[in-house]
């Protein structure tokens, strides 16, 4: 009985195979006789197959010029392993606490384990939903910017690079090719992601790009943006704060929480709507969180604000000649705006508040009493001598620098 099903069997798949070649030889005729009574149309696929051909070999041509660094070298496998950034210089005082920074991009870096889930939640979900499933290169996106943007005409639909590629520009700054610019550095910023892919891993990636992404006000990474617009560090932040700051990462000056507010929490808003749609918040906590304002503590730093100013800059100038006389391990001189140097230093950050607090009372009263000193020696009618000794004077005007203030009847 199984000797008849598996003859059956075998004779049901030859007649299968047979009316396949049957329909694949009346397929050929029938084509045949098409092409002789049209033969034009052979000779246009010809064309086809040959513009094809050469588009391709085009193509392949054009790639790897850009791999092979015709438009500029691409980095190494060991450029990549030993990849830097320019690290603000911080200014520690007896306790610790921060007195202020030397740089040239305010930036300093913080470890991806004290970065809050937050901040990498809001930011996957909003930059690049599918950055654990790909390698750098998300194809599926790029076909979903092609058909909104060319089909439907949508400007909204974004560019389709992933954090890793946004990671590489970071890195690798664009340059000017002409009109053909967007697609050499595009294509460039490919072919470094897919290095970095396989270089680094997913959490790596993720640590140098919060640490290189710039936000508003020459500011540079995560760790001085939260603090610089909510006066936390970076695994302090909450999901409304992570919200905002990825909300930047668009347009920095636009959506911009300090500069335009509003569109601010819009685009704040939007994110929170992301990371809804991703899981990584509810519902009911979307909706709660969308309702809240951005709660702001904007604390700027820079050269001329904060404790001990005056000292700064004098350290400062100290720093630049005690280094002359020091080397970094490859020889090369210390840079105090992008070294990421750690100054300590003996003020009491407390006593000198105080102390600036003080003196910037007492300077009132020695102004006003400054002011009022042309008014005393017009009273006499005569030459006036002042006792530079005497507290009640604060300064004299150039004229006036040989001690002594003169009036006329």
């Amino acid at each position: 009985m199984n000797n008849l099903i598996a003859t059956l069997d075998v004779k049901r798949v030859l007649q299968g195979l047979y009316a396949i070649q049957h329909a694949l030889h009346t397929m050929r005729k029938r084509w045949g006789a098409f092409l002789r009574k049209y033969p034009f149309v052979l000779w246009l696929l010809k064309a086809l197959g040959l513009v094809t051909l050469v588009g391709a070999i085009a193509v392949t041509g054009f790639l790897m010029s850009i791999r092979y660094g015709a438009f500029g070298p691409l980095p190494s496998k060991a450029d990549l392993e030993q990849i830097s950034n320019p690290l603000a210089a911080d200014v520690l005082a007896e306790d610790g606490t921060l007195l202020g920074r030397y740089f040239f991009e305010h930036r300093s870096n913080v470890p991806y384990k004290n970065i809050s889930p937050h901040f990498v939640n809001a930011l996957v979900a909003t930059e690049d939903a599918r950055y654990f499933h790909h390698n750098g290169v998300d194809l599926r996106a790029w076909a979903r910017v092609a058909y909104k943007t060319i089909l439907k005409k949508d400007e909204s639909a974004g560019g389709g690079s992933t954090i890793t590629q946004q990671l590489s520009k970071n890195l690798y700054p664009r340059r000017d090719y002409g009109e053909y610019s967007l697609v050499i550095n595009k294509l460039k910023e490919v072919f470094i992601a897919i290095r970095l892919e396989n270089l680094y891993s997913k959490e790596e990636i993720l640590e140098m790009y919060l640490n290189t992404v710039p936000f508003s006000e020459n500011t540079y990474g995560i760790k001085v943006a939260s603090q610089r617009f909510f006066g936390v560090t970076p695994d302090s932040l909450n999901a409304e704060q992570a919200a905002v700051l990825v909300a930047m990462l668009k347009a920095t000056t636009t959506y911009s929480p300090v500069a335009n507010p509003e569109k601010s929490l819009e685009r704040r808003n939007l994110v929170l709507g992301q990371m809804q749609k991703y899981g990584y918040l509810s519902e009911t906590e979307t909706d709660s969180l969308q309702k809240l304002p951005l709660n702001l503590r904007y604390s700027p730093l820079n050269h001329n604000e904060g404790v001990a100013t005056h000292f700064r800059e004098h350290l400062r100038l100290e720093l630049k000649k005690i280094l002359e006389d020091y080397r970094k391990p490859n020889g090369m001189a210390y840079n105090i705006y992008t070294d990421g140097l750690k100054i300590y230093t003996t003020i009491d950050p407390k006593m000198q508040r105080y102390a600036e607090q003080a003196m910037q009372e007492h300077m009132k009263q020695l102004q006003k009493d400054f002011l009022q000193a042309p008014q005393r020696c017009a009273s006499l009618g005569k030459r006036h001598y002042f006792d530079f000794g005497d507290p009640s004077i604060a300064a004299l005007s150039p004229n006036e620098s040989r001690g002594f203030y003169s009036t006329t009847d």
